[in-house]
């Protein structure tokens, strides 16, 4: 199904692309928000990743997975903009992405917001490299090996960043509800 979007696409069509990106939108904005704290930063590099990936579609490998070429240019704007921007990273409360839904009773609303919240303050408390693997490998759903070509580091590293960024959580989050 890809792969025939994709071919729609060098072709001109651009109803073919708004098809091929529509489900990976979401997981984006969030890697990206999250990378950054700043909802309109965010955005911004959300909508330059999405003109990066139509400008370049002609040199995607089809060998690899679309979702992992997508994130990788994401990732390469994210950091071009936080350089340039020098954004540090504010409290990021899941709320601020998700739409809450509206079936469930305020309690659950508010478990919900209070749990997200946590997690994002743990997640903001990472080491740069520990956060950017911990992000790719959730939100990109990228293999480690994958990030360990985007951030040009051994594999051993990466797994390492992300053991030490699951322990810091782990531990981050079972000491706030104790």
């Amino acid at each position: 199904m890809e792969t025939d979007l994709i071919d729609a696409c060098l072709k001109g069509n651009m109803n073919s692309f708004s098809f091929l990106v529509k489900s990976y939108k979401k997981p984006l904005f969030t890697y990206l928000f999250r990378l950054c704290g700043n909802k309109d930063y965010a955005e911004d590099m959300l909508q330059e990743t999405l003109l990066k990936v139509w400008q370049n579609l002609k040199k995607y490998n089809e060998q690899n997975k679309f979702s992992s070429w997508l994130f990788s240019i994401a990732h390469n704007v994210a950091v071009d903009t936080l350089r340039k921007r020098k954004v540090r990273n504010n409290i990021i409360y899941m709320d601020e992405i998700h739409e809450p839904d509206n079936n469930l009773n305020p309690f659950t609303i508010l478990i919900a917001k209070e749990s997200g919240a946590k997690i994002s303050n743990a997640i903001n408390k990472l080491p740069e490299k520990q956060k950017q693997v911990f992000l790719l490998r959730q939100h990109g759903e990228m293999t480690f090996k994958e990030i360990a070509e985007l951030l040009k580091e051994p594999i051993n590293t990466v797994l390492g960043h992300m053991h030490y960024a699951v322990d810091k959580l782990r531990k981050e989050l079972t000491e706030k509800d104790e």
